[in-house]
């Protein structure tokens, strides 16, 4: 579970404090509101990038440790952007791997390549395994974004508009895919959108306009 508590977001001539936020395991989290109002703010700030354009703060809690001082590496948040990168030099297989948790399972490289091509088999991607990331279709990159991010075994996902480059037809397919991906691996999500197509029915909402409170200018 993610909670976050007592958080405030003050810019120089606006602030917004949230009431507490909870997500359960396997819950989606949707963050909307207009644009430059703090949406990614928030985001990147639960991944543990301080923002230098506004002061936020607050308490975050995953799975009941308080993990707001740790630093990004230590925090095992996954994160989806719009822009996928994969490293062009790899293949998807490879592009997995080097994902994966350095663990004693884990340990060899075959042992490696071998539990990412399991991760790709299990949703009927192993097609792809041998492909490079120029050779993927914009559906496709999205797909191995969302398995690499959960390759590393995250606690929470964050998603940061991850299907808006893609097409009306491909974005309705992967948001299906990719929520039902995180539901059934119990991973809690938070996700920033514009678009209210994009957001399924079962989502919780938090518009942050609904918080917003101008400051007086003196």
């Amino acid at each position: 579970m993610l909670d976050i508590i007592d958080c405030q977001i003050e810019a120089t001539t606006w602030h917004i404090t949230l009431p507490d936020i909870h997500v359960a395991k396997g819950e989606l989290l949707v963050i909307t509101g207009p644009s430059g109002i703090g949406k990614s703010t928030l985001l990147h700030w639960l991944l543990g990038n301080i923002p230098q354009h506004v002061a936020i703060k607050g308490q975050i809690l995953l799975s009941g440790t308080d993990i707001t001082d740790l630093a990004i590496e230590q925090r095992r948040v996954g994160l989806l952007m719009q822009d996928v990168y994969l490293f062009p030099h790899l293949n998807v297989q490879d592009n997995i791997c080097f994902a994966l948790p350095k663990n004693p399972q884990l340990f060899s490289k075959k042992q490696r390549r071998l539990a990412a091509l399991n991760m790709l088999d299990q949703i009927n991607l192993a097609h792809l395994a041998t492909r490079y990331p120029q050779n993927l279709s914009g559906g496709e990159r999205s797909r191995v974004g969302l398995i690499r991010a959960l390759a590393n075994q995250p606690q929470v996902m964050l998603l940061d508009e991850p299907f808006a480059a893609l097409d009306p037809s491909t974005r309705e397919q992967m948001g299906r895919w990719a929520f039902q991906q995180l539901a059934e691996q119990n991973i809690p999500s938070v996700m920033v959108s514009h678009d209210v197509e994009d957001i399924p029915s079962s989502a919780k909402r938090l518009c942050l306009a609904d918080y917003y409170q101008a400051l007086e200018q003196e």
